[in-house]
């Protein structure tokens, strides 16, 4: 405002109060005054010119209740810098070379979801609008809360009563809408609907039929002065985020069926999204039947609902309540008469939506490790100073979500069994911080349960709320903002990047909101192996294959593959049995083996070998007849009693090879092929098989699996635990066994050496000694020949010591898969269930796992 000798009074339209730097210039001539405010400019002409030169006095604030409240600078009169403390000027109540006075509205805008920031001289204050959704001293918080539950959470002295809740919040497709919440020890959330009286059904032609009867349901709720009507998505929405809904049904009937099950129901109800739902309350989805029909104690207890006894008397009745709340709420009812003439009467009623508590996280993914992380980059355009997280784990610590901005700035949101922590600093000058939660009694944080953490960052308070816990807060920050709390780093979920081993979360993380915004997980966790999409332990991912036993936790798992027909680290493959040199598996039949169900008598196995000449099956049942299988030169054979085929085929291949032998079909067929022969004896009369056989070359070497003998599964039998009495092993010259194996192709080796090598080499070594020492000296070595035996020598037990090495590497190689297949049943392995099987196959520790 220009004020000019009291009377001529002229304003700027500019806001000089913001806490800025402004610009002011005066200047005065004879005919008139110009005065700029920054770029504005108003002038005033004198009535007449003015002749005789003004020497004023200039007075910079006035000592009244209107005097001036800020910062002067850069002061300039004719041209000339005046400084305010030299003795020109005369002072009262200033201070010199500071400035107190900030524009707390900047440099970083401190009102969030388009509010209006005003300046103070000593704060500022947010204006959210009439018309906002959102509340707070910043205008941060969503005025509307997803569900009764977080409104008595927030409001712990709410009361029974309407409250208005938009449970998809302020990004999803439905609006806001009054409800009633029932401060009940449940919190309830209950929508009412247009049908919850007893309605009749008009007993006209018009409704003769299945389903000929449509009810429509409305659903509307609020204070009886203003109710609201309530859309199905809005319902639906309510359901999605509630731990629990339900609905209760009624049917009153003479001579009127519901259900009808088995003919054509009559009666039935519409879910949510248009599926016709065949079953009533108390009773499963679709199963046809009333709650009657589950307990057994219909009317009639030949059909499923009582009204189904279509009888005039008793008046009777069906109730029960819906609980799936996938389809709720009911969106129709639908009934019909099967008879106008047999003079029914039907009434129904519906009951209010009622839902409980807070749904399960969405959005959920496992972290399976320490070292597993999100690591979320754009996630700042939704930062509203508020995010909430959901946790669950049965693991003692770890981290769930890390910051850290570039000016010194970082959060760090941990769990421990017994306390939630936040580390932090906002850079406002407050330095580090700490606000911790601790667990009431006997709760714990590790209790394999769901919990929710509130987080809250504003410029003079920081927040931490855990479930329904005391909130832990912190209030000692300045007022004004000396650095933003910088955040333009990517937040780290689930780990700590400079401390991932130690201080990863292992667990699962879900409904992750920043802002109002959930983040969407589930589509990071896709291309991740340590994060997966859902909530579960190790074994709720079904890691085992054919199902086998699973147990282990979070980040790992076992599956116990003992006593069936599968082995390896998720019980994918064949059980089969790595044979080196004579080993043998002897099954031994008690009694006569009954035929398979199809009347045979087939035997079928697959091997591997690397041998040209090797027996791989030999059977001899008790009445004398045999079965011999193996290779020679490469190539199947099949010899019956001391008849020998030879079959098709180069078989010393280390690939996998399938034979059936049909004694009903008098046929052998080799990956295939099949050949048939003159006579294939039964041999089902208490045979004893054997697979292997101790005249078979120490150097040879064999894999077989999928072995079934008449149905018998020998491979299971022999590494079942305890081992079946049927099963003898018999050792090999080395004192080795037949191994359970997975049976891989191309990867069948020859067995390193034996202690038998170690033998020869000590024999070696002893034998060269002798020599050395009984050579006798007359015969005349001089120096230089004895240097060349002494180097000889010296050669020859470098060689001796390096096949040694060779030999005790190999070894330790071989008891290395000895001491797994001990524990092959029962091992321990990180959870990673992608794992191609063949990637057992790259170590000879993993050879025959």
């Amino acid at each position: 405002m220009l004020l000019i000798s009291g009377f001529t009074r002229k304003s700027f339209k500019g806001i000089v109060n913001d806490g800025s730097w402004h610009f002011f210039r005066l200047t005065a001539s004879s005919a008139g005054i110009g005065c700029y405010v920054d770029s504005e400019f108003l002038n005033v002409t004198f009535s007449q010119v003015l002749t005789q030169r003004q020497f004023p006095q200039v007075t910079i604030g006035l000592k009244s209740v209107r005097g001036f409240v800020g910062c002067v600078r850069g002061v300039t009169i004719d041209g000339v810098v005046e400084s305010i403390g030299s003795a020109k000027f005369t002072r009262s109540g200033v201070s010199l070379n500071s400035c107190s006075i900030q524009n707390f509205c900047k440099p970083f805008f401190t009102c969030y979801n388009n509010a209006t920031c005003a300046n103070t001289p000593t704060s500022f204050t947010c204006n959210c609008g009439s018309n906002s959704n959102y509340e707070g001293s910043y205008c941060q918080t969503y005025k509307y809360r997803r569900n009764c539950e977080e409104v008595f959470n927030v409001n712990p002295s709410a009361v029974t009563g309407w409250y208005t809740i938009d449970p998809d919040g302020p990004h999803g497709p439905n609006p806001p809408f009054q409800t009633r919440c029932l401060a009940d020890s449940r919190v309830t959330t209950q929508i009412s609907n247009n049908f919850e009286l007893l309605t009749t059904i008009p007993a006209t032609s018009q409704y003769n039929g299945p389903g000929s009867y449509v009810a429509n349901i409305l659903y509307r709720d609020g204070p009886p002065s203003s109710p609201m009507n309530i859309t199905i998505g809005q319902a639906a929405a309510l359901a999605d985020v509630s731990q629990s809904c339900s609905q209760t049904v009624m049917y009153r009937c003479q001579n009127s069926v519901l259900l009808n099950t088995p003919d054509t129901p009559y009666g039935w109800w519409v879910s949510r999204n248009d599926q016709k739902i065949v079953s009533w309350g108390g009773a499963s989805t679709n199963s046809r039947r009333c709650a009657c029909g589950i307990t057994n104690s219909c009317y009639n207890r030949a059909k499923m609902c009582n009204c189904d006894a279509n009888v005039s008397s008793p008046i009777l009745e069906d109730f029960g309540t819906l609980t799936d709340k996938r389809r709720l709420p009911v969106k129709q009812l639908r009934f019909g008469y099967e008879d106008i003439g047999s003079n029914p009467h039907a009434f129904y009623s519906l009951g209010k939506l009622n839902c409980r508590n807070r749904g399960l996280a969405s959005h959920i993914v496992t972290f399976t490790t320490r070292k597993s992380a999100i690591e979320l980059q754009n996630w700042q355009s939704s930062f509203n100073g508020i995010m909430e997280i959901a946790f669950r784990s049965a693991i003692s610590n770890g981290v769930l979500l890390k910051n850290t901005g570039r000016l010194g700035t970082f959060l760090v949101l941990s769990v421990q069994p017994t306390m939630v922590t936040l580390n932090y600093n906002l850079g406002q000058g407050g330095g580090n911080a700490l606000l911790t939660v601790r667990a009431v009694g006997n709760t714990r944080f590790h209790d394999d349960q769901w919990h929710r953490i509130g987080l809250s960052f504003t410029l003079n308070r920081v927040s931490l709320r855990v479930d329904d816990l005391p909130e832990a807060f912190n209030t000692s920050l300045t007022t004004h903002q000396i650095a933003r709390f910088d955040i333009d780093n990517p937040l780290f979920i689930g780990s700590d990047p400079q401390n991932r081993e130690v201080n990863g979360f292992i667990g699962c993380i879900g409904d992750l909101y920043i802002g109002e915004d959930i983040q969407d997980l589930n589509a990071i966790a896709a291309t991740m192996s340590d994060v997966r999409s859902g909530c579960g332990q190790a074994c709720d991912f079904r890691p085992c294959e054919h199902n086998t036993l699973c147990t282990g936790n979070y980040s790992d798992f076992r599956c116990n593959c003992n006593n069936t027909l599968w082995t390896g680290r998720t019980c994918q493959a064949p059980k089969g049995a790595h044979f080196t040199g004579g080993s043998v598996i002897s099954y031994k039949a008690d009694g006569m083996l009954a035929n398979l169900t199809n009347g045979g008598q087939d035997i079928s196995f697959h091997f591997i070998s690397n041998a040209t000449s090797i027996k791989i099956m030999d059977i001899q049942a008790n009445n004398g007849q045999s079965l011999e299988f193996g290779l020679n030169n490469g190539q199947a054979y099949l010899m019956i009693n001391n008849d020998r085929s030879i079959l098709q085929g180069f078989l010393s291949d280390e690939q996998s090879h399938k034979v059936i032998i049909s004694p009903n079909s008098n046929s052998v067929s080799v990956d295939g092929m099949s050949n048939t022969l003159g006579s294939i004896p039964s041999i089902v009369d208490s045979p004893t098989v054997q697979i292997g056989n101790s005249n078979n070359d120490a150097l040879a070497s064999m894999c077989v699996y999928n072995v079934s003998f008449v149905g018998i599964p020998i491979m299971a039998y022999a590494f079942s635990d305890p081992r079946n009495a049927s099963i003898t092993l018999i050792s090999n010259s080395n004192n080795r066994d037949a191994s359970e194996a997975t049976c891989i192709s191309g990867n069948l080796k020859t067995p390193a050496p034996t202690t038998s090598f170690v033998s020869t080499a000590t024999t070696s070594v002893t034998i060269v000694t002798t020599v050395v020492a009984t050579v006798p000296p007359h015969q005349g070595l001089h120096a230089g020949g004895i240097v060349a035996i002494v180097i000889g020598i010296c050669i020859l037990l470098v060689i001796l010591v390096y096949l040694y090495i060779k030999y005790v590497n190999a070894s330790s190689g071989e008891h290395a898969v000895t001491d797994a297949e001990n524990v092959g049943n029962d091992a321990k392995v990180n959870y990673n269930k992608g794992q191609n099987a063949a990637d057992a196959g790259n170590s000879r520790k993993e050879w025959f796992l």
